[in-house]
């Protein structure tokens, strides 16, 4: 039955099956080895294996088979490197190889299975060709869609760029639209604001005249005296306005710069505080602190002036009768701290965020004269000088204003 089973499997099995002795004598090959070697059956037998070798490994061949002998065992050859095989007729073609080896009878039988692999090879390569073709297929595809990127890439841009100069024109065009609106309403403001300034000072000044003309008499001295006091007061009224809109004027157009020299400040306000206390129509107090005895600035002294003329005379206009204006000077670093406090009607909270816009005028301001220029002219004669301002106020309570200036022009 043994016998049987390996004559069926060695005459009809897929694989060439060899036999060879240590010599490297063919002992037997099946019908598909002969086969597919090319040869007649029984044409191998007694022939050396090596003329299944290619002619340039022969010699290379017949070391190999002798080092097997030595160290014999079940080996497999052709897995990672492409073994070659010679046919009758010369041609050559790829194979697997396994041997084995069995002894019988003190002698040593070589077992060489052999397996044309013609067809996987083929097929690797044919499979390994359409995978290059594919591959390259795929890099020049990517190549395109890389180049359409970045042509999208460089369209997206200039899309991007034509958008931003649209936004930008567009931002400039709501600018102007809302420059040309703000304008409009300073317009308006400034009409509205000049015709009512303006006509109560001139209405006083007509009445006063033409009441003094009704008092001819030596003894009307007094009556005469209280008219001429009224025409002084609406006067400086309208000077103090005209200078508001001359100086805006100047600080619009670049023409106001700043003339430094050098002075004491403390002896400047003291002497310009006497001045508004002879001046001023309503019985106000004034207290002056100066936390150090001289403090020498060298910056443009016209401009300070109108800075606390303005602050002052506010102080003086939003306050009651007889209350008392405390004024604070104190020198920090190279700064000079400068504080003015009232106790008059304060500054509404909804109306501080506006206080230096100019024209603008509190809600509860609005029965006392005032162009809502001065805190703004502040403002901006303070940033030529390199100084600031900010307050403290509460409605009702009064208001603290608070002067930062350099002791030098920087």
């Amino acid at each position: 039955m043994k016998q049987m089973n390996f004559e069926a499997l060695f005459e009809h099995s897929s694989l060439g099956i060899i036999f060879s002795n240590e010599n490297g004598d063919i002992e037997m090959a099946n019908p598909y080895a002969t086969k597919t070697f090319g040869y007649e059956p029984e044409e191998l037998i007694g022939k050396k294996i090596e003329i299944l070798i290619p002619n340039h490994l022969k010699e290379k061949h017949v070391s190999l088979r002798q080092g097997y002998n030595k160290n014999p065992g079940p080996r497999a050859m052709g897995g990672n490197i492409n073994l070659m095989a010679l046919r009758k007729d010369g041609s050559l073609f790829p194979v697997e190889i396994s041997l084995t080896y069995f002894e019988e009878n003190g002698l040593r039988h070589i077992v060489s299975f052999v397996n044309d692999i013609s067809v996987r090879k083929k097929s690797e390569t044919e499979l390994r060709k359409l995978t290059e073709e594919l591959e390259f297929k795929v890099k020049e595809r990517t190549k395109e869609l890389s180049d359409a990127l970045i042509e999208l890439g460089h369209t997206n841009k200039g899309l991007n760029l034509e958008m931003e100069k649209r936004k930008e024109v567009e931002k400039q065009i709501r600018e102007m639209l809302e420059r040309e609106k703000e304008l409009s309403e300073m317009k308006s403001r400034f009409v509205s604001m000049a015709s009512h300034e303006f006509r109560t000072p001139l209405g006083g000044i007509l009445t006063s005249v033409s009441l003094i003309a009704k008092y001819p008499k030596t003894e009307d001295n007094s009556k005469r005296e209280r008219h001429v006091q009224n025409i002084k007061k609406s006067v400086r009224n309208l000077t103090n306005i005209l200078n508001d809109f001359l100086s805006l004027d100047k600080l619009d157009q670049g023409k106001v710069t700043s003339s430094p020299s050098k002075f004491d400040l403390c002896q400047f306000l003291d002497e310009m505080v006497e001045e508004m206390r002879e001046t001023s129509d309503k019985k106000t107090s004034f207290t002056i602190e100066h936390k150090n005895a001289h403090l020498m600035m060298y910056q443009d002294k016209e401009m300070i002036r109108n800075i606390f003329i303005n602050l002052i005379s506010n102080a003086i206009k939003y306050s009651p009768e007889e209350s008392t204006i405390n004024i604070t000077t104190t020198l920090s670093s190279q700064c000079v701290l400068l504080e003015v406090k009232d106790q008059g009607i304060g500054i509404p909270i909804q109306d501080q965020k506006h206080l230096f816009e100019r024209f603008f005028r509190g809600n509860n301001v609005t029965n006392l004269q005032g162009t809502g220029l001065g805190l703004n002219i502040v403002k901006r004669y303070l940033d030529l000088m390199g100084g600031e301002i900010c307050f403290v106020s509460q409605e009702n309570l009064g208001t603290t204003f608070k002067v930062s200036l350099p002791l030098e022009k920087p």
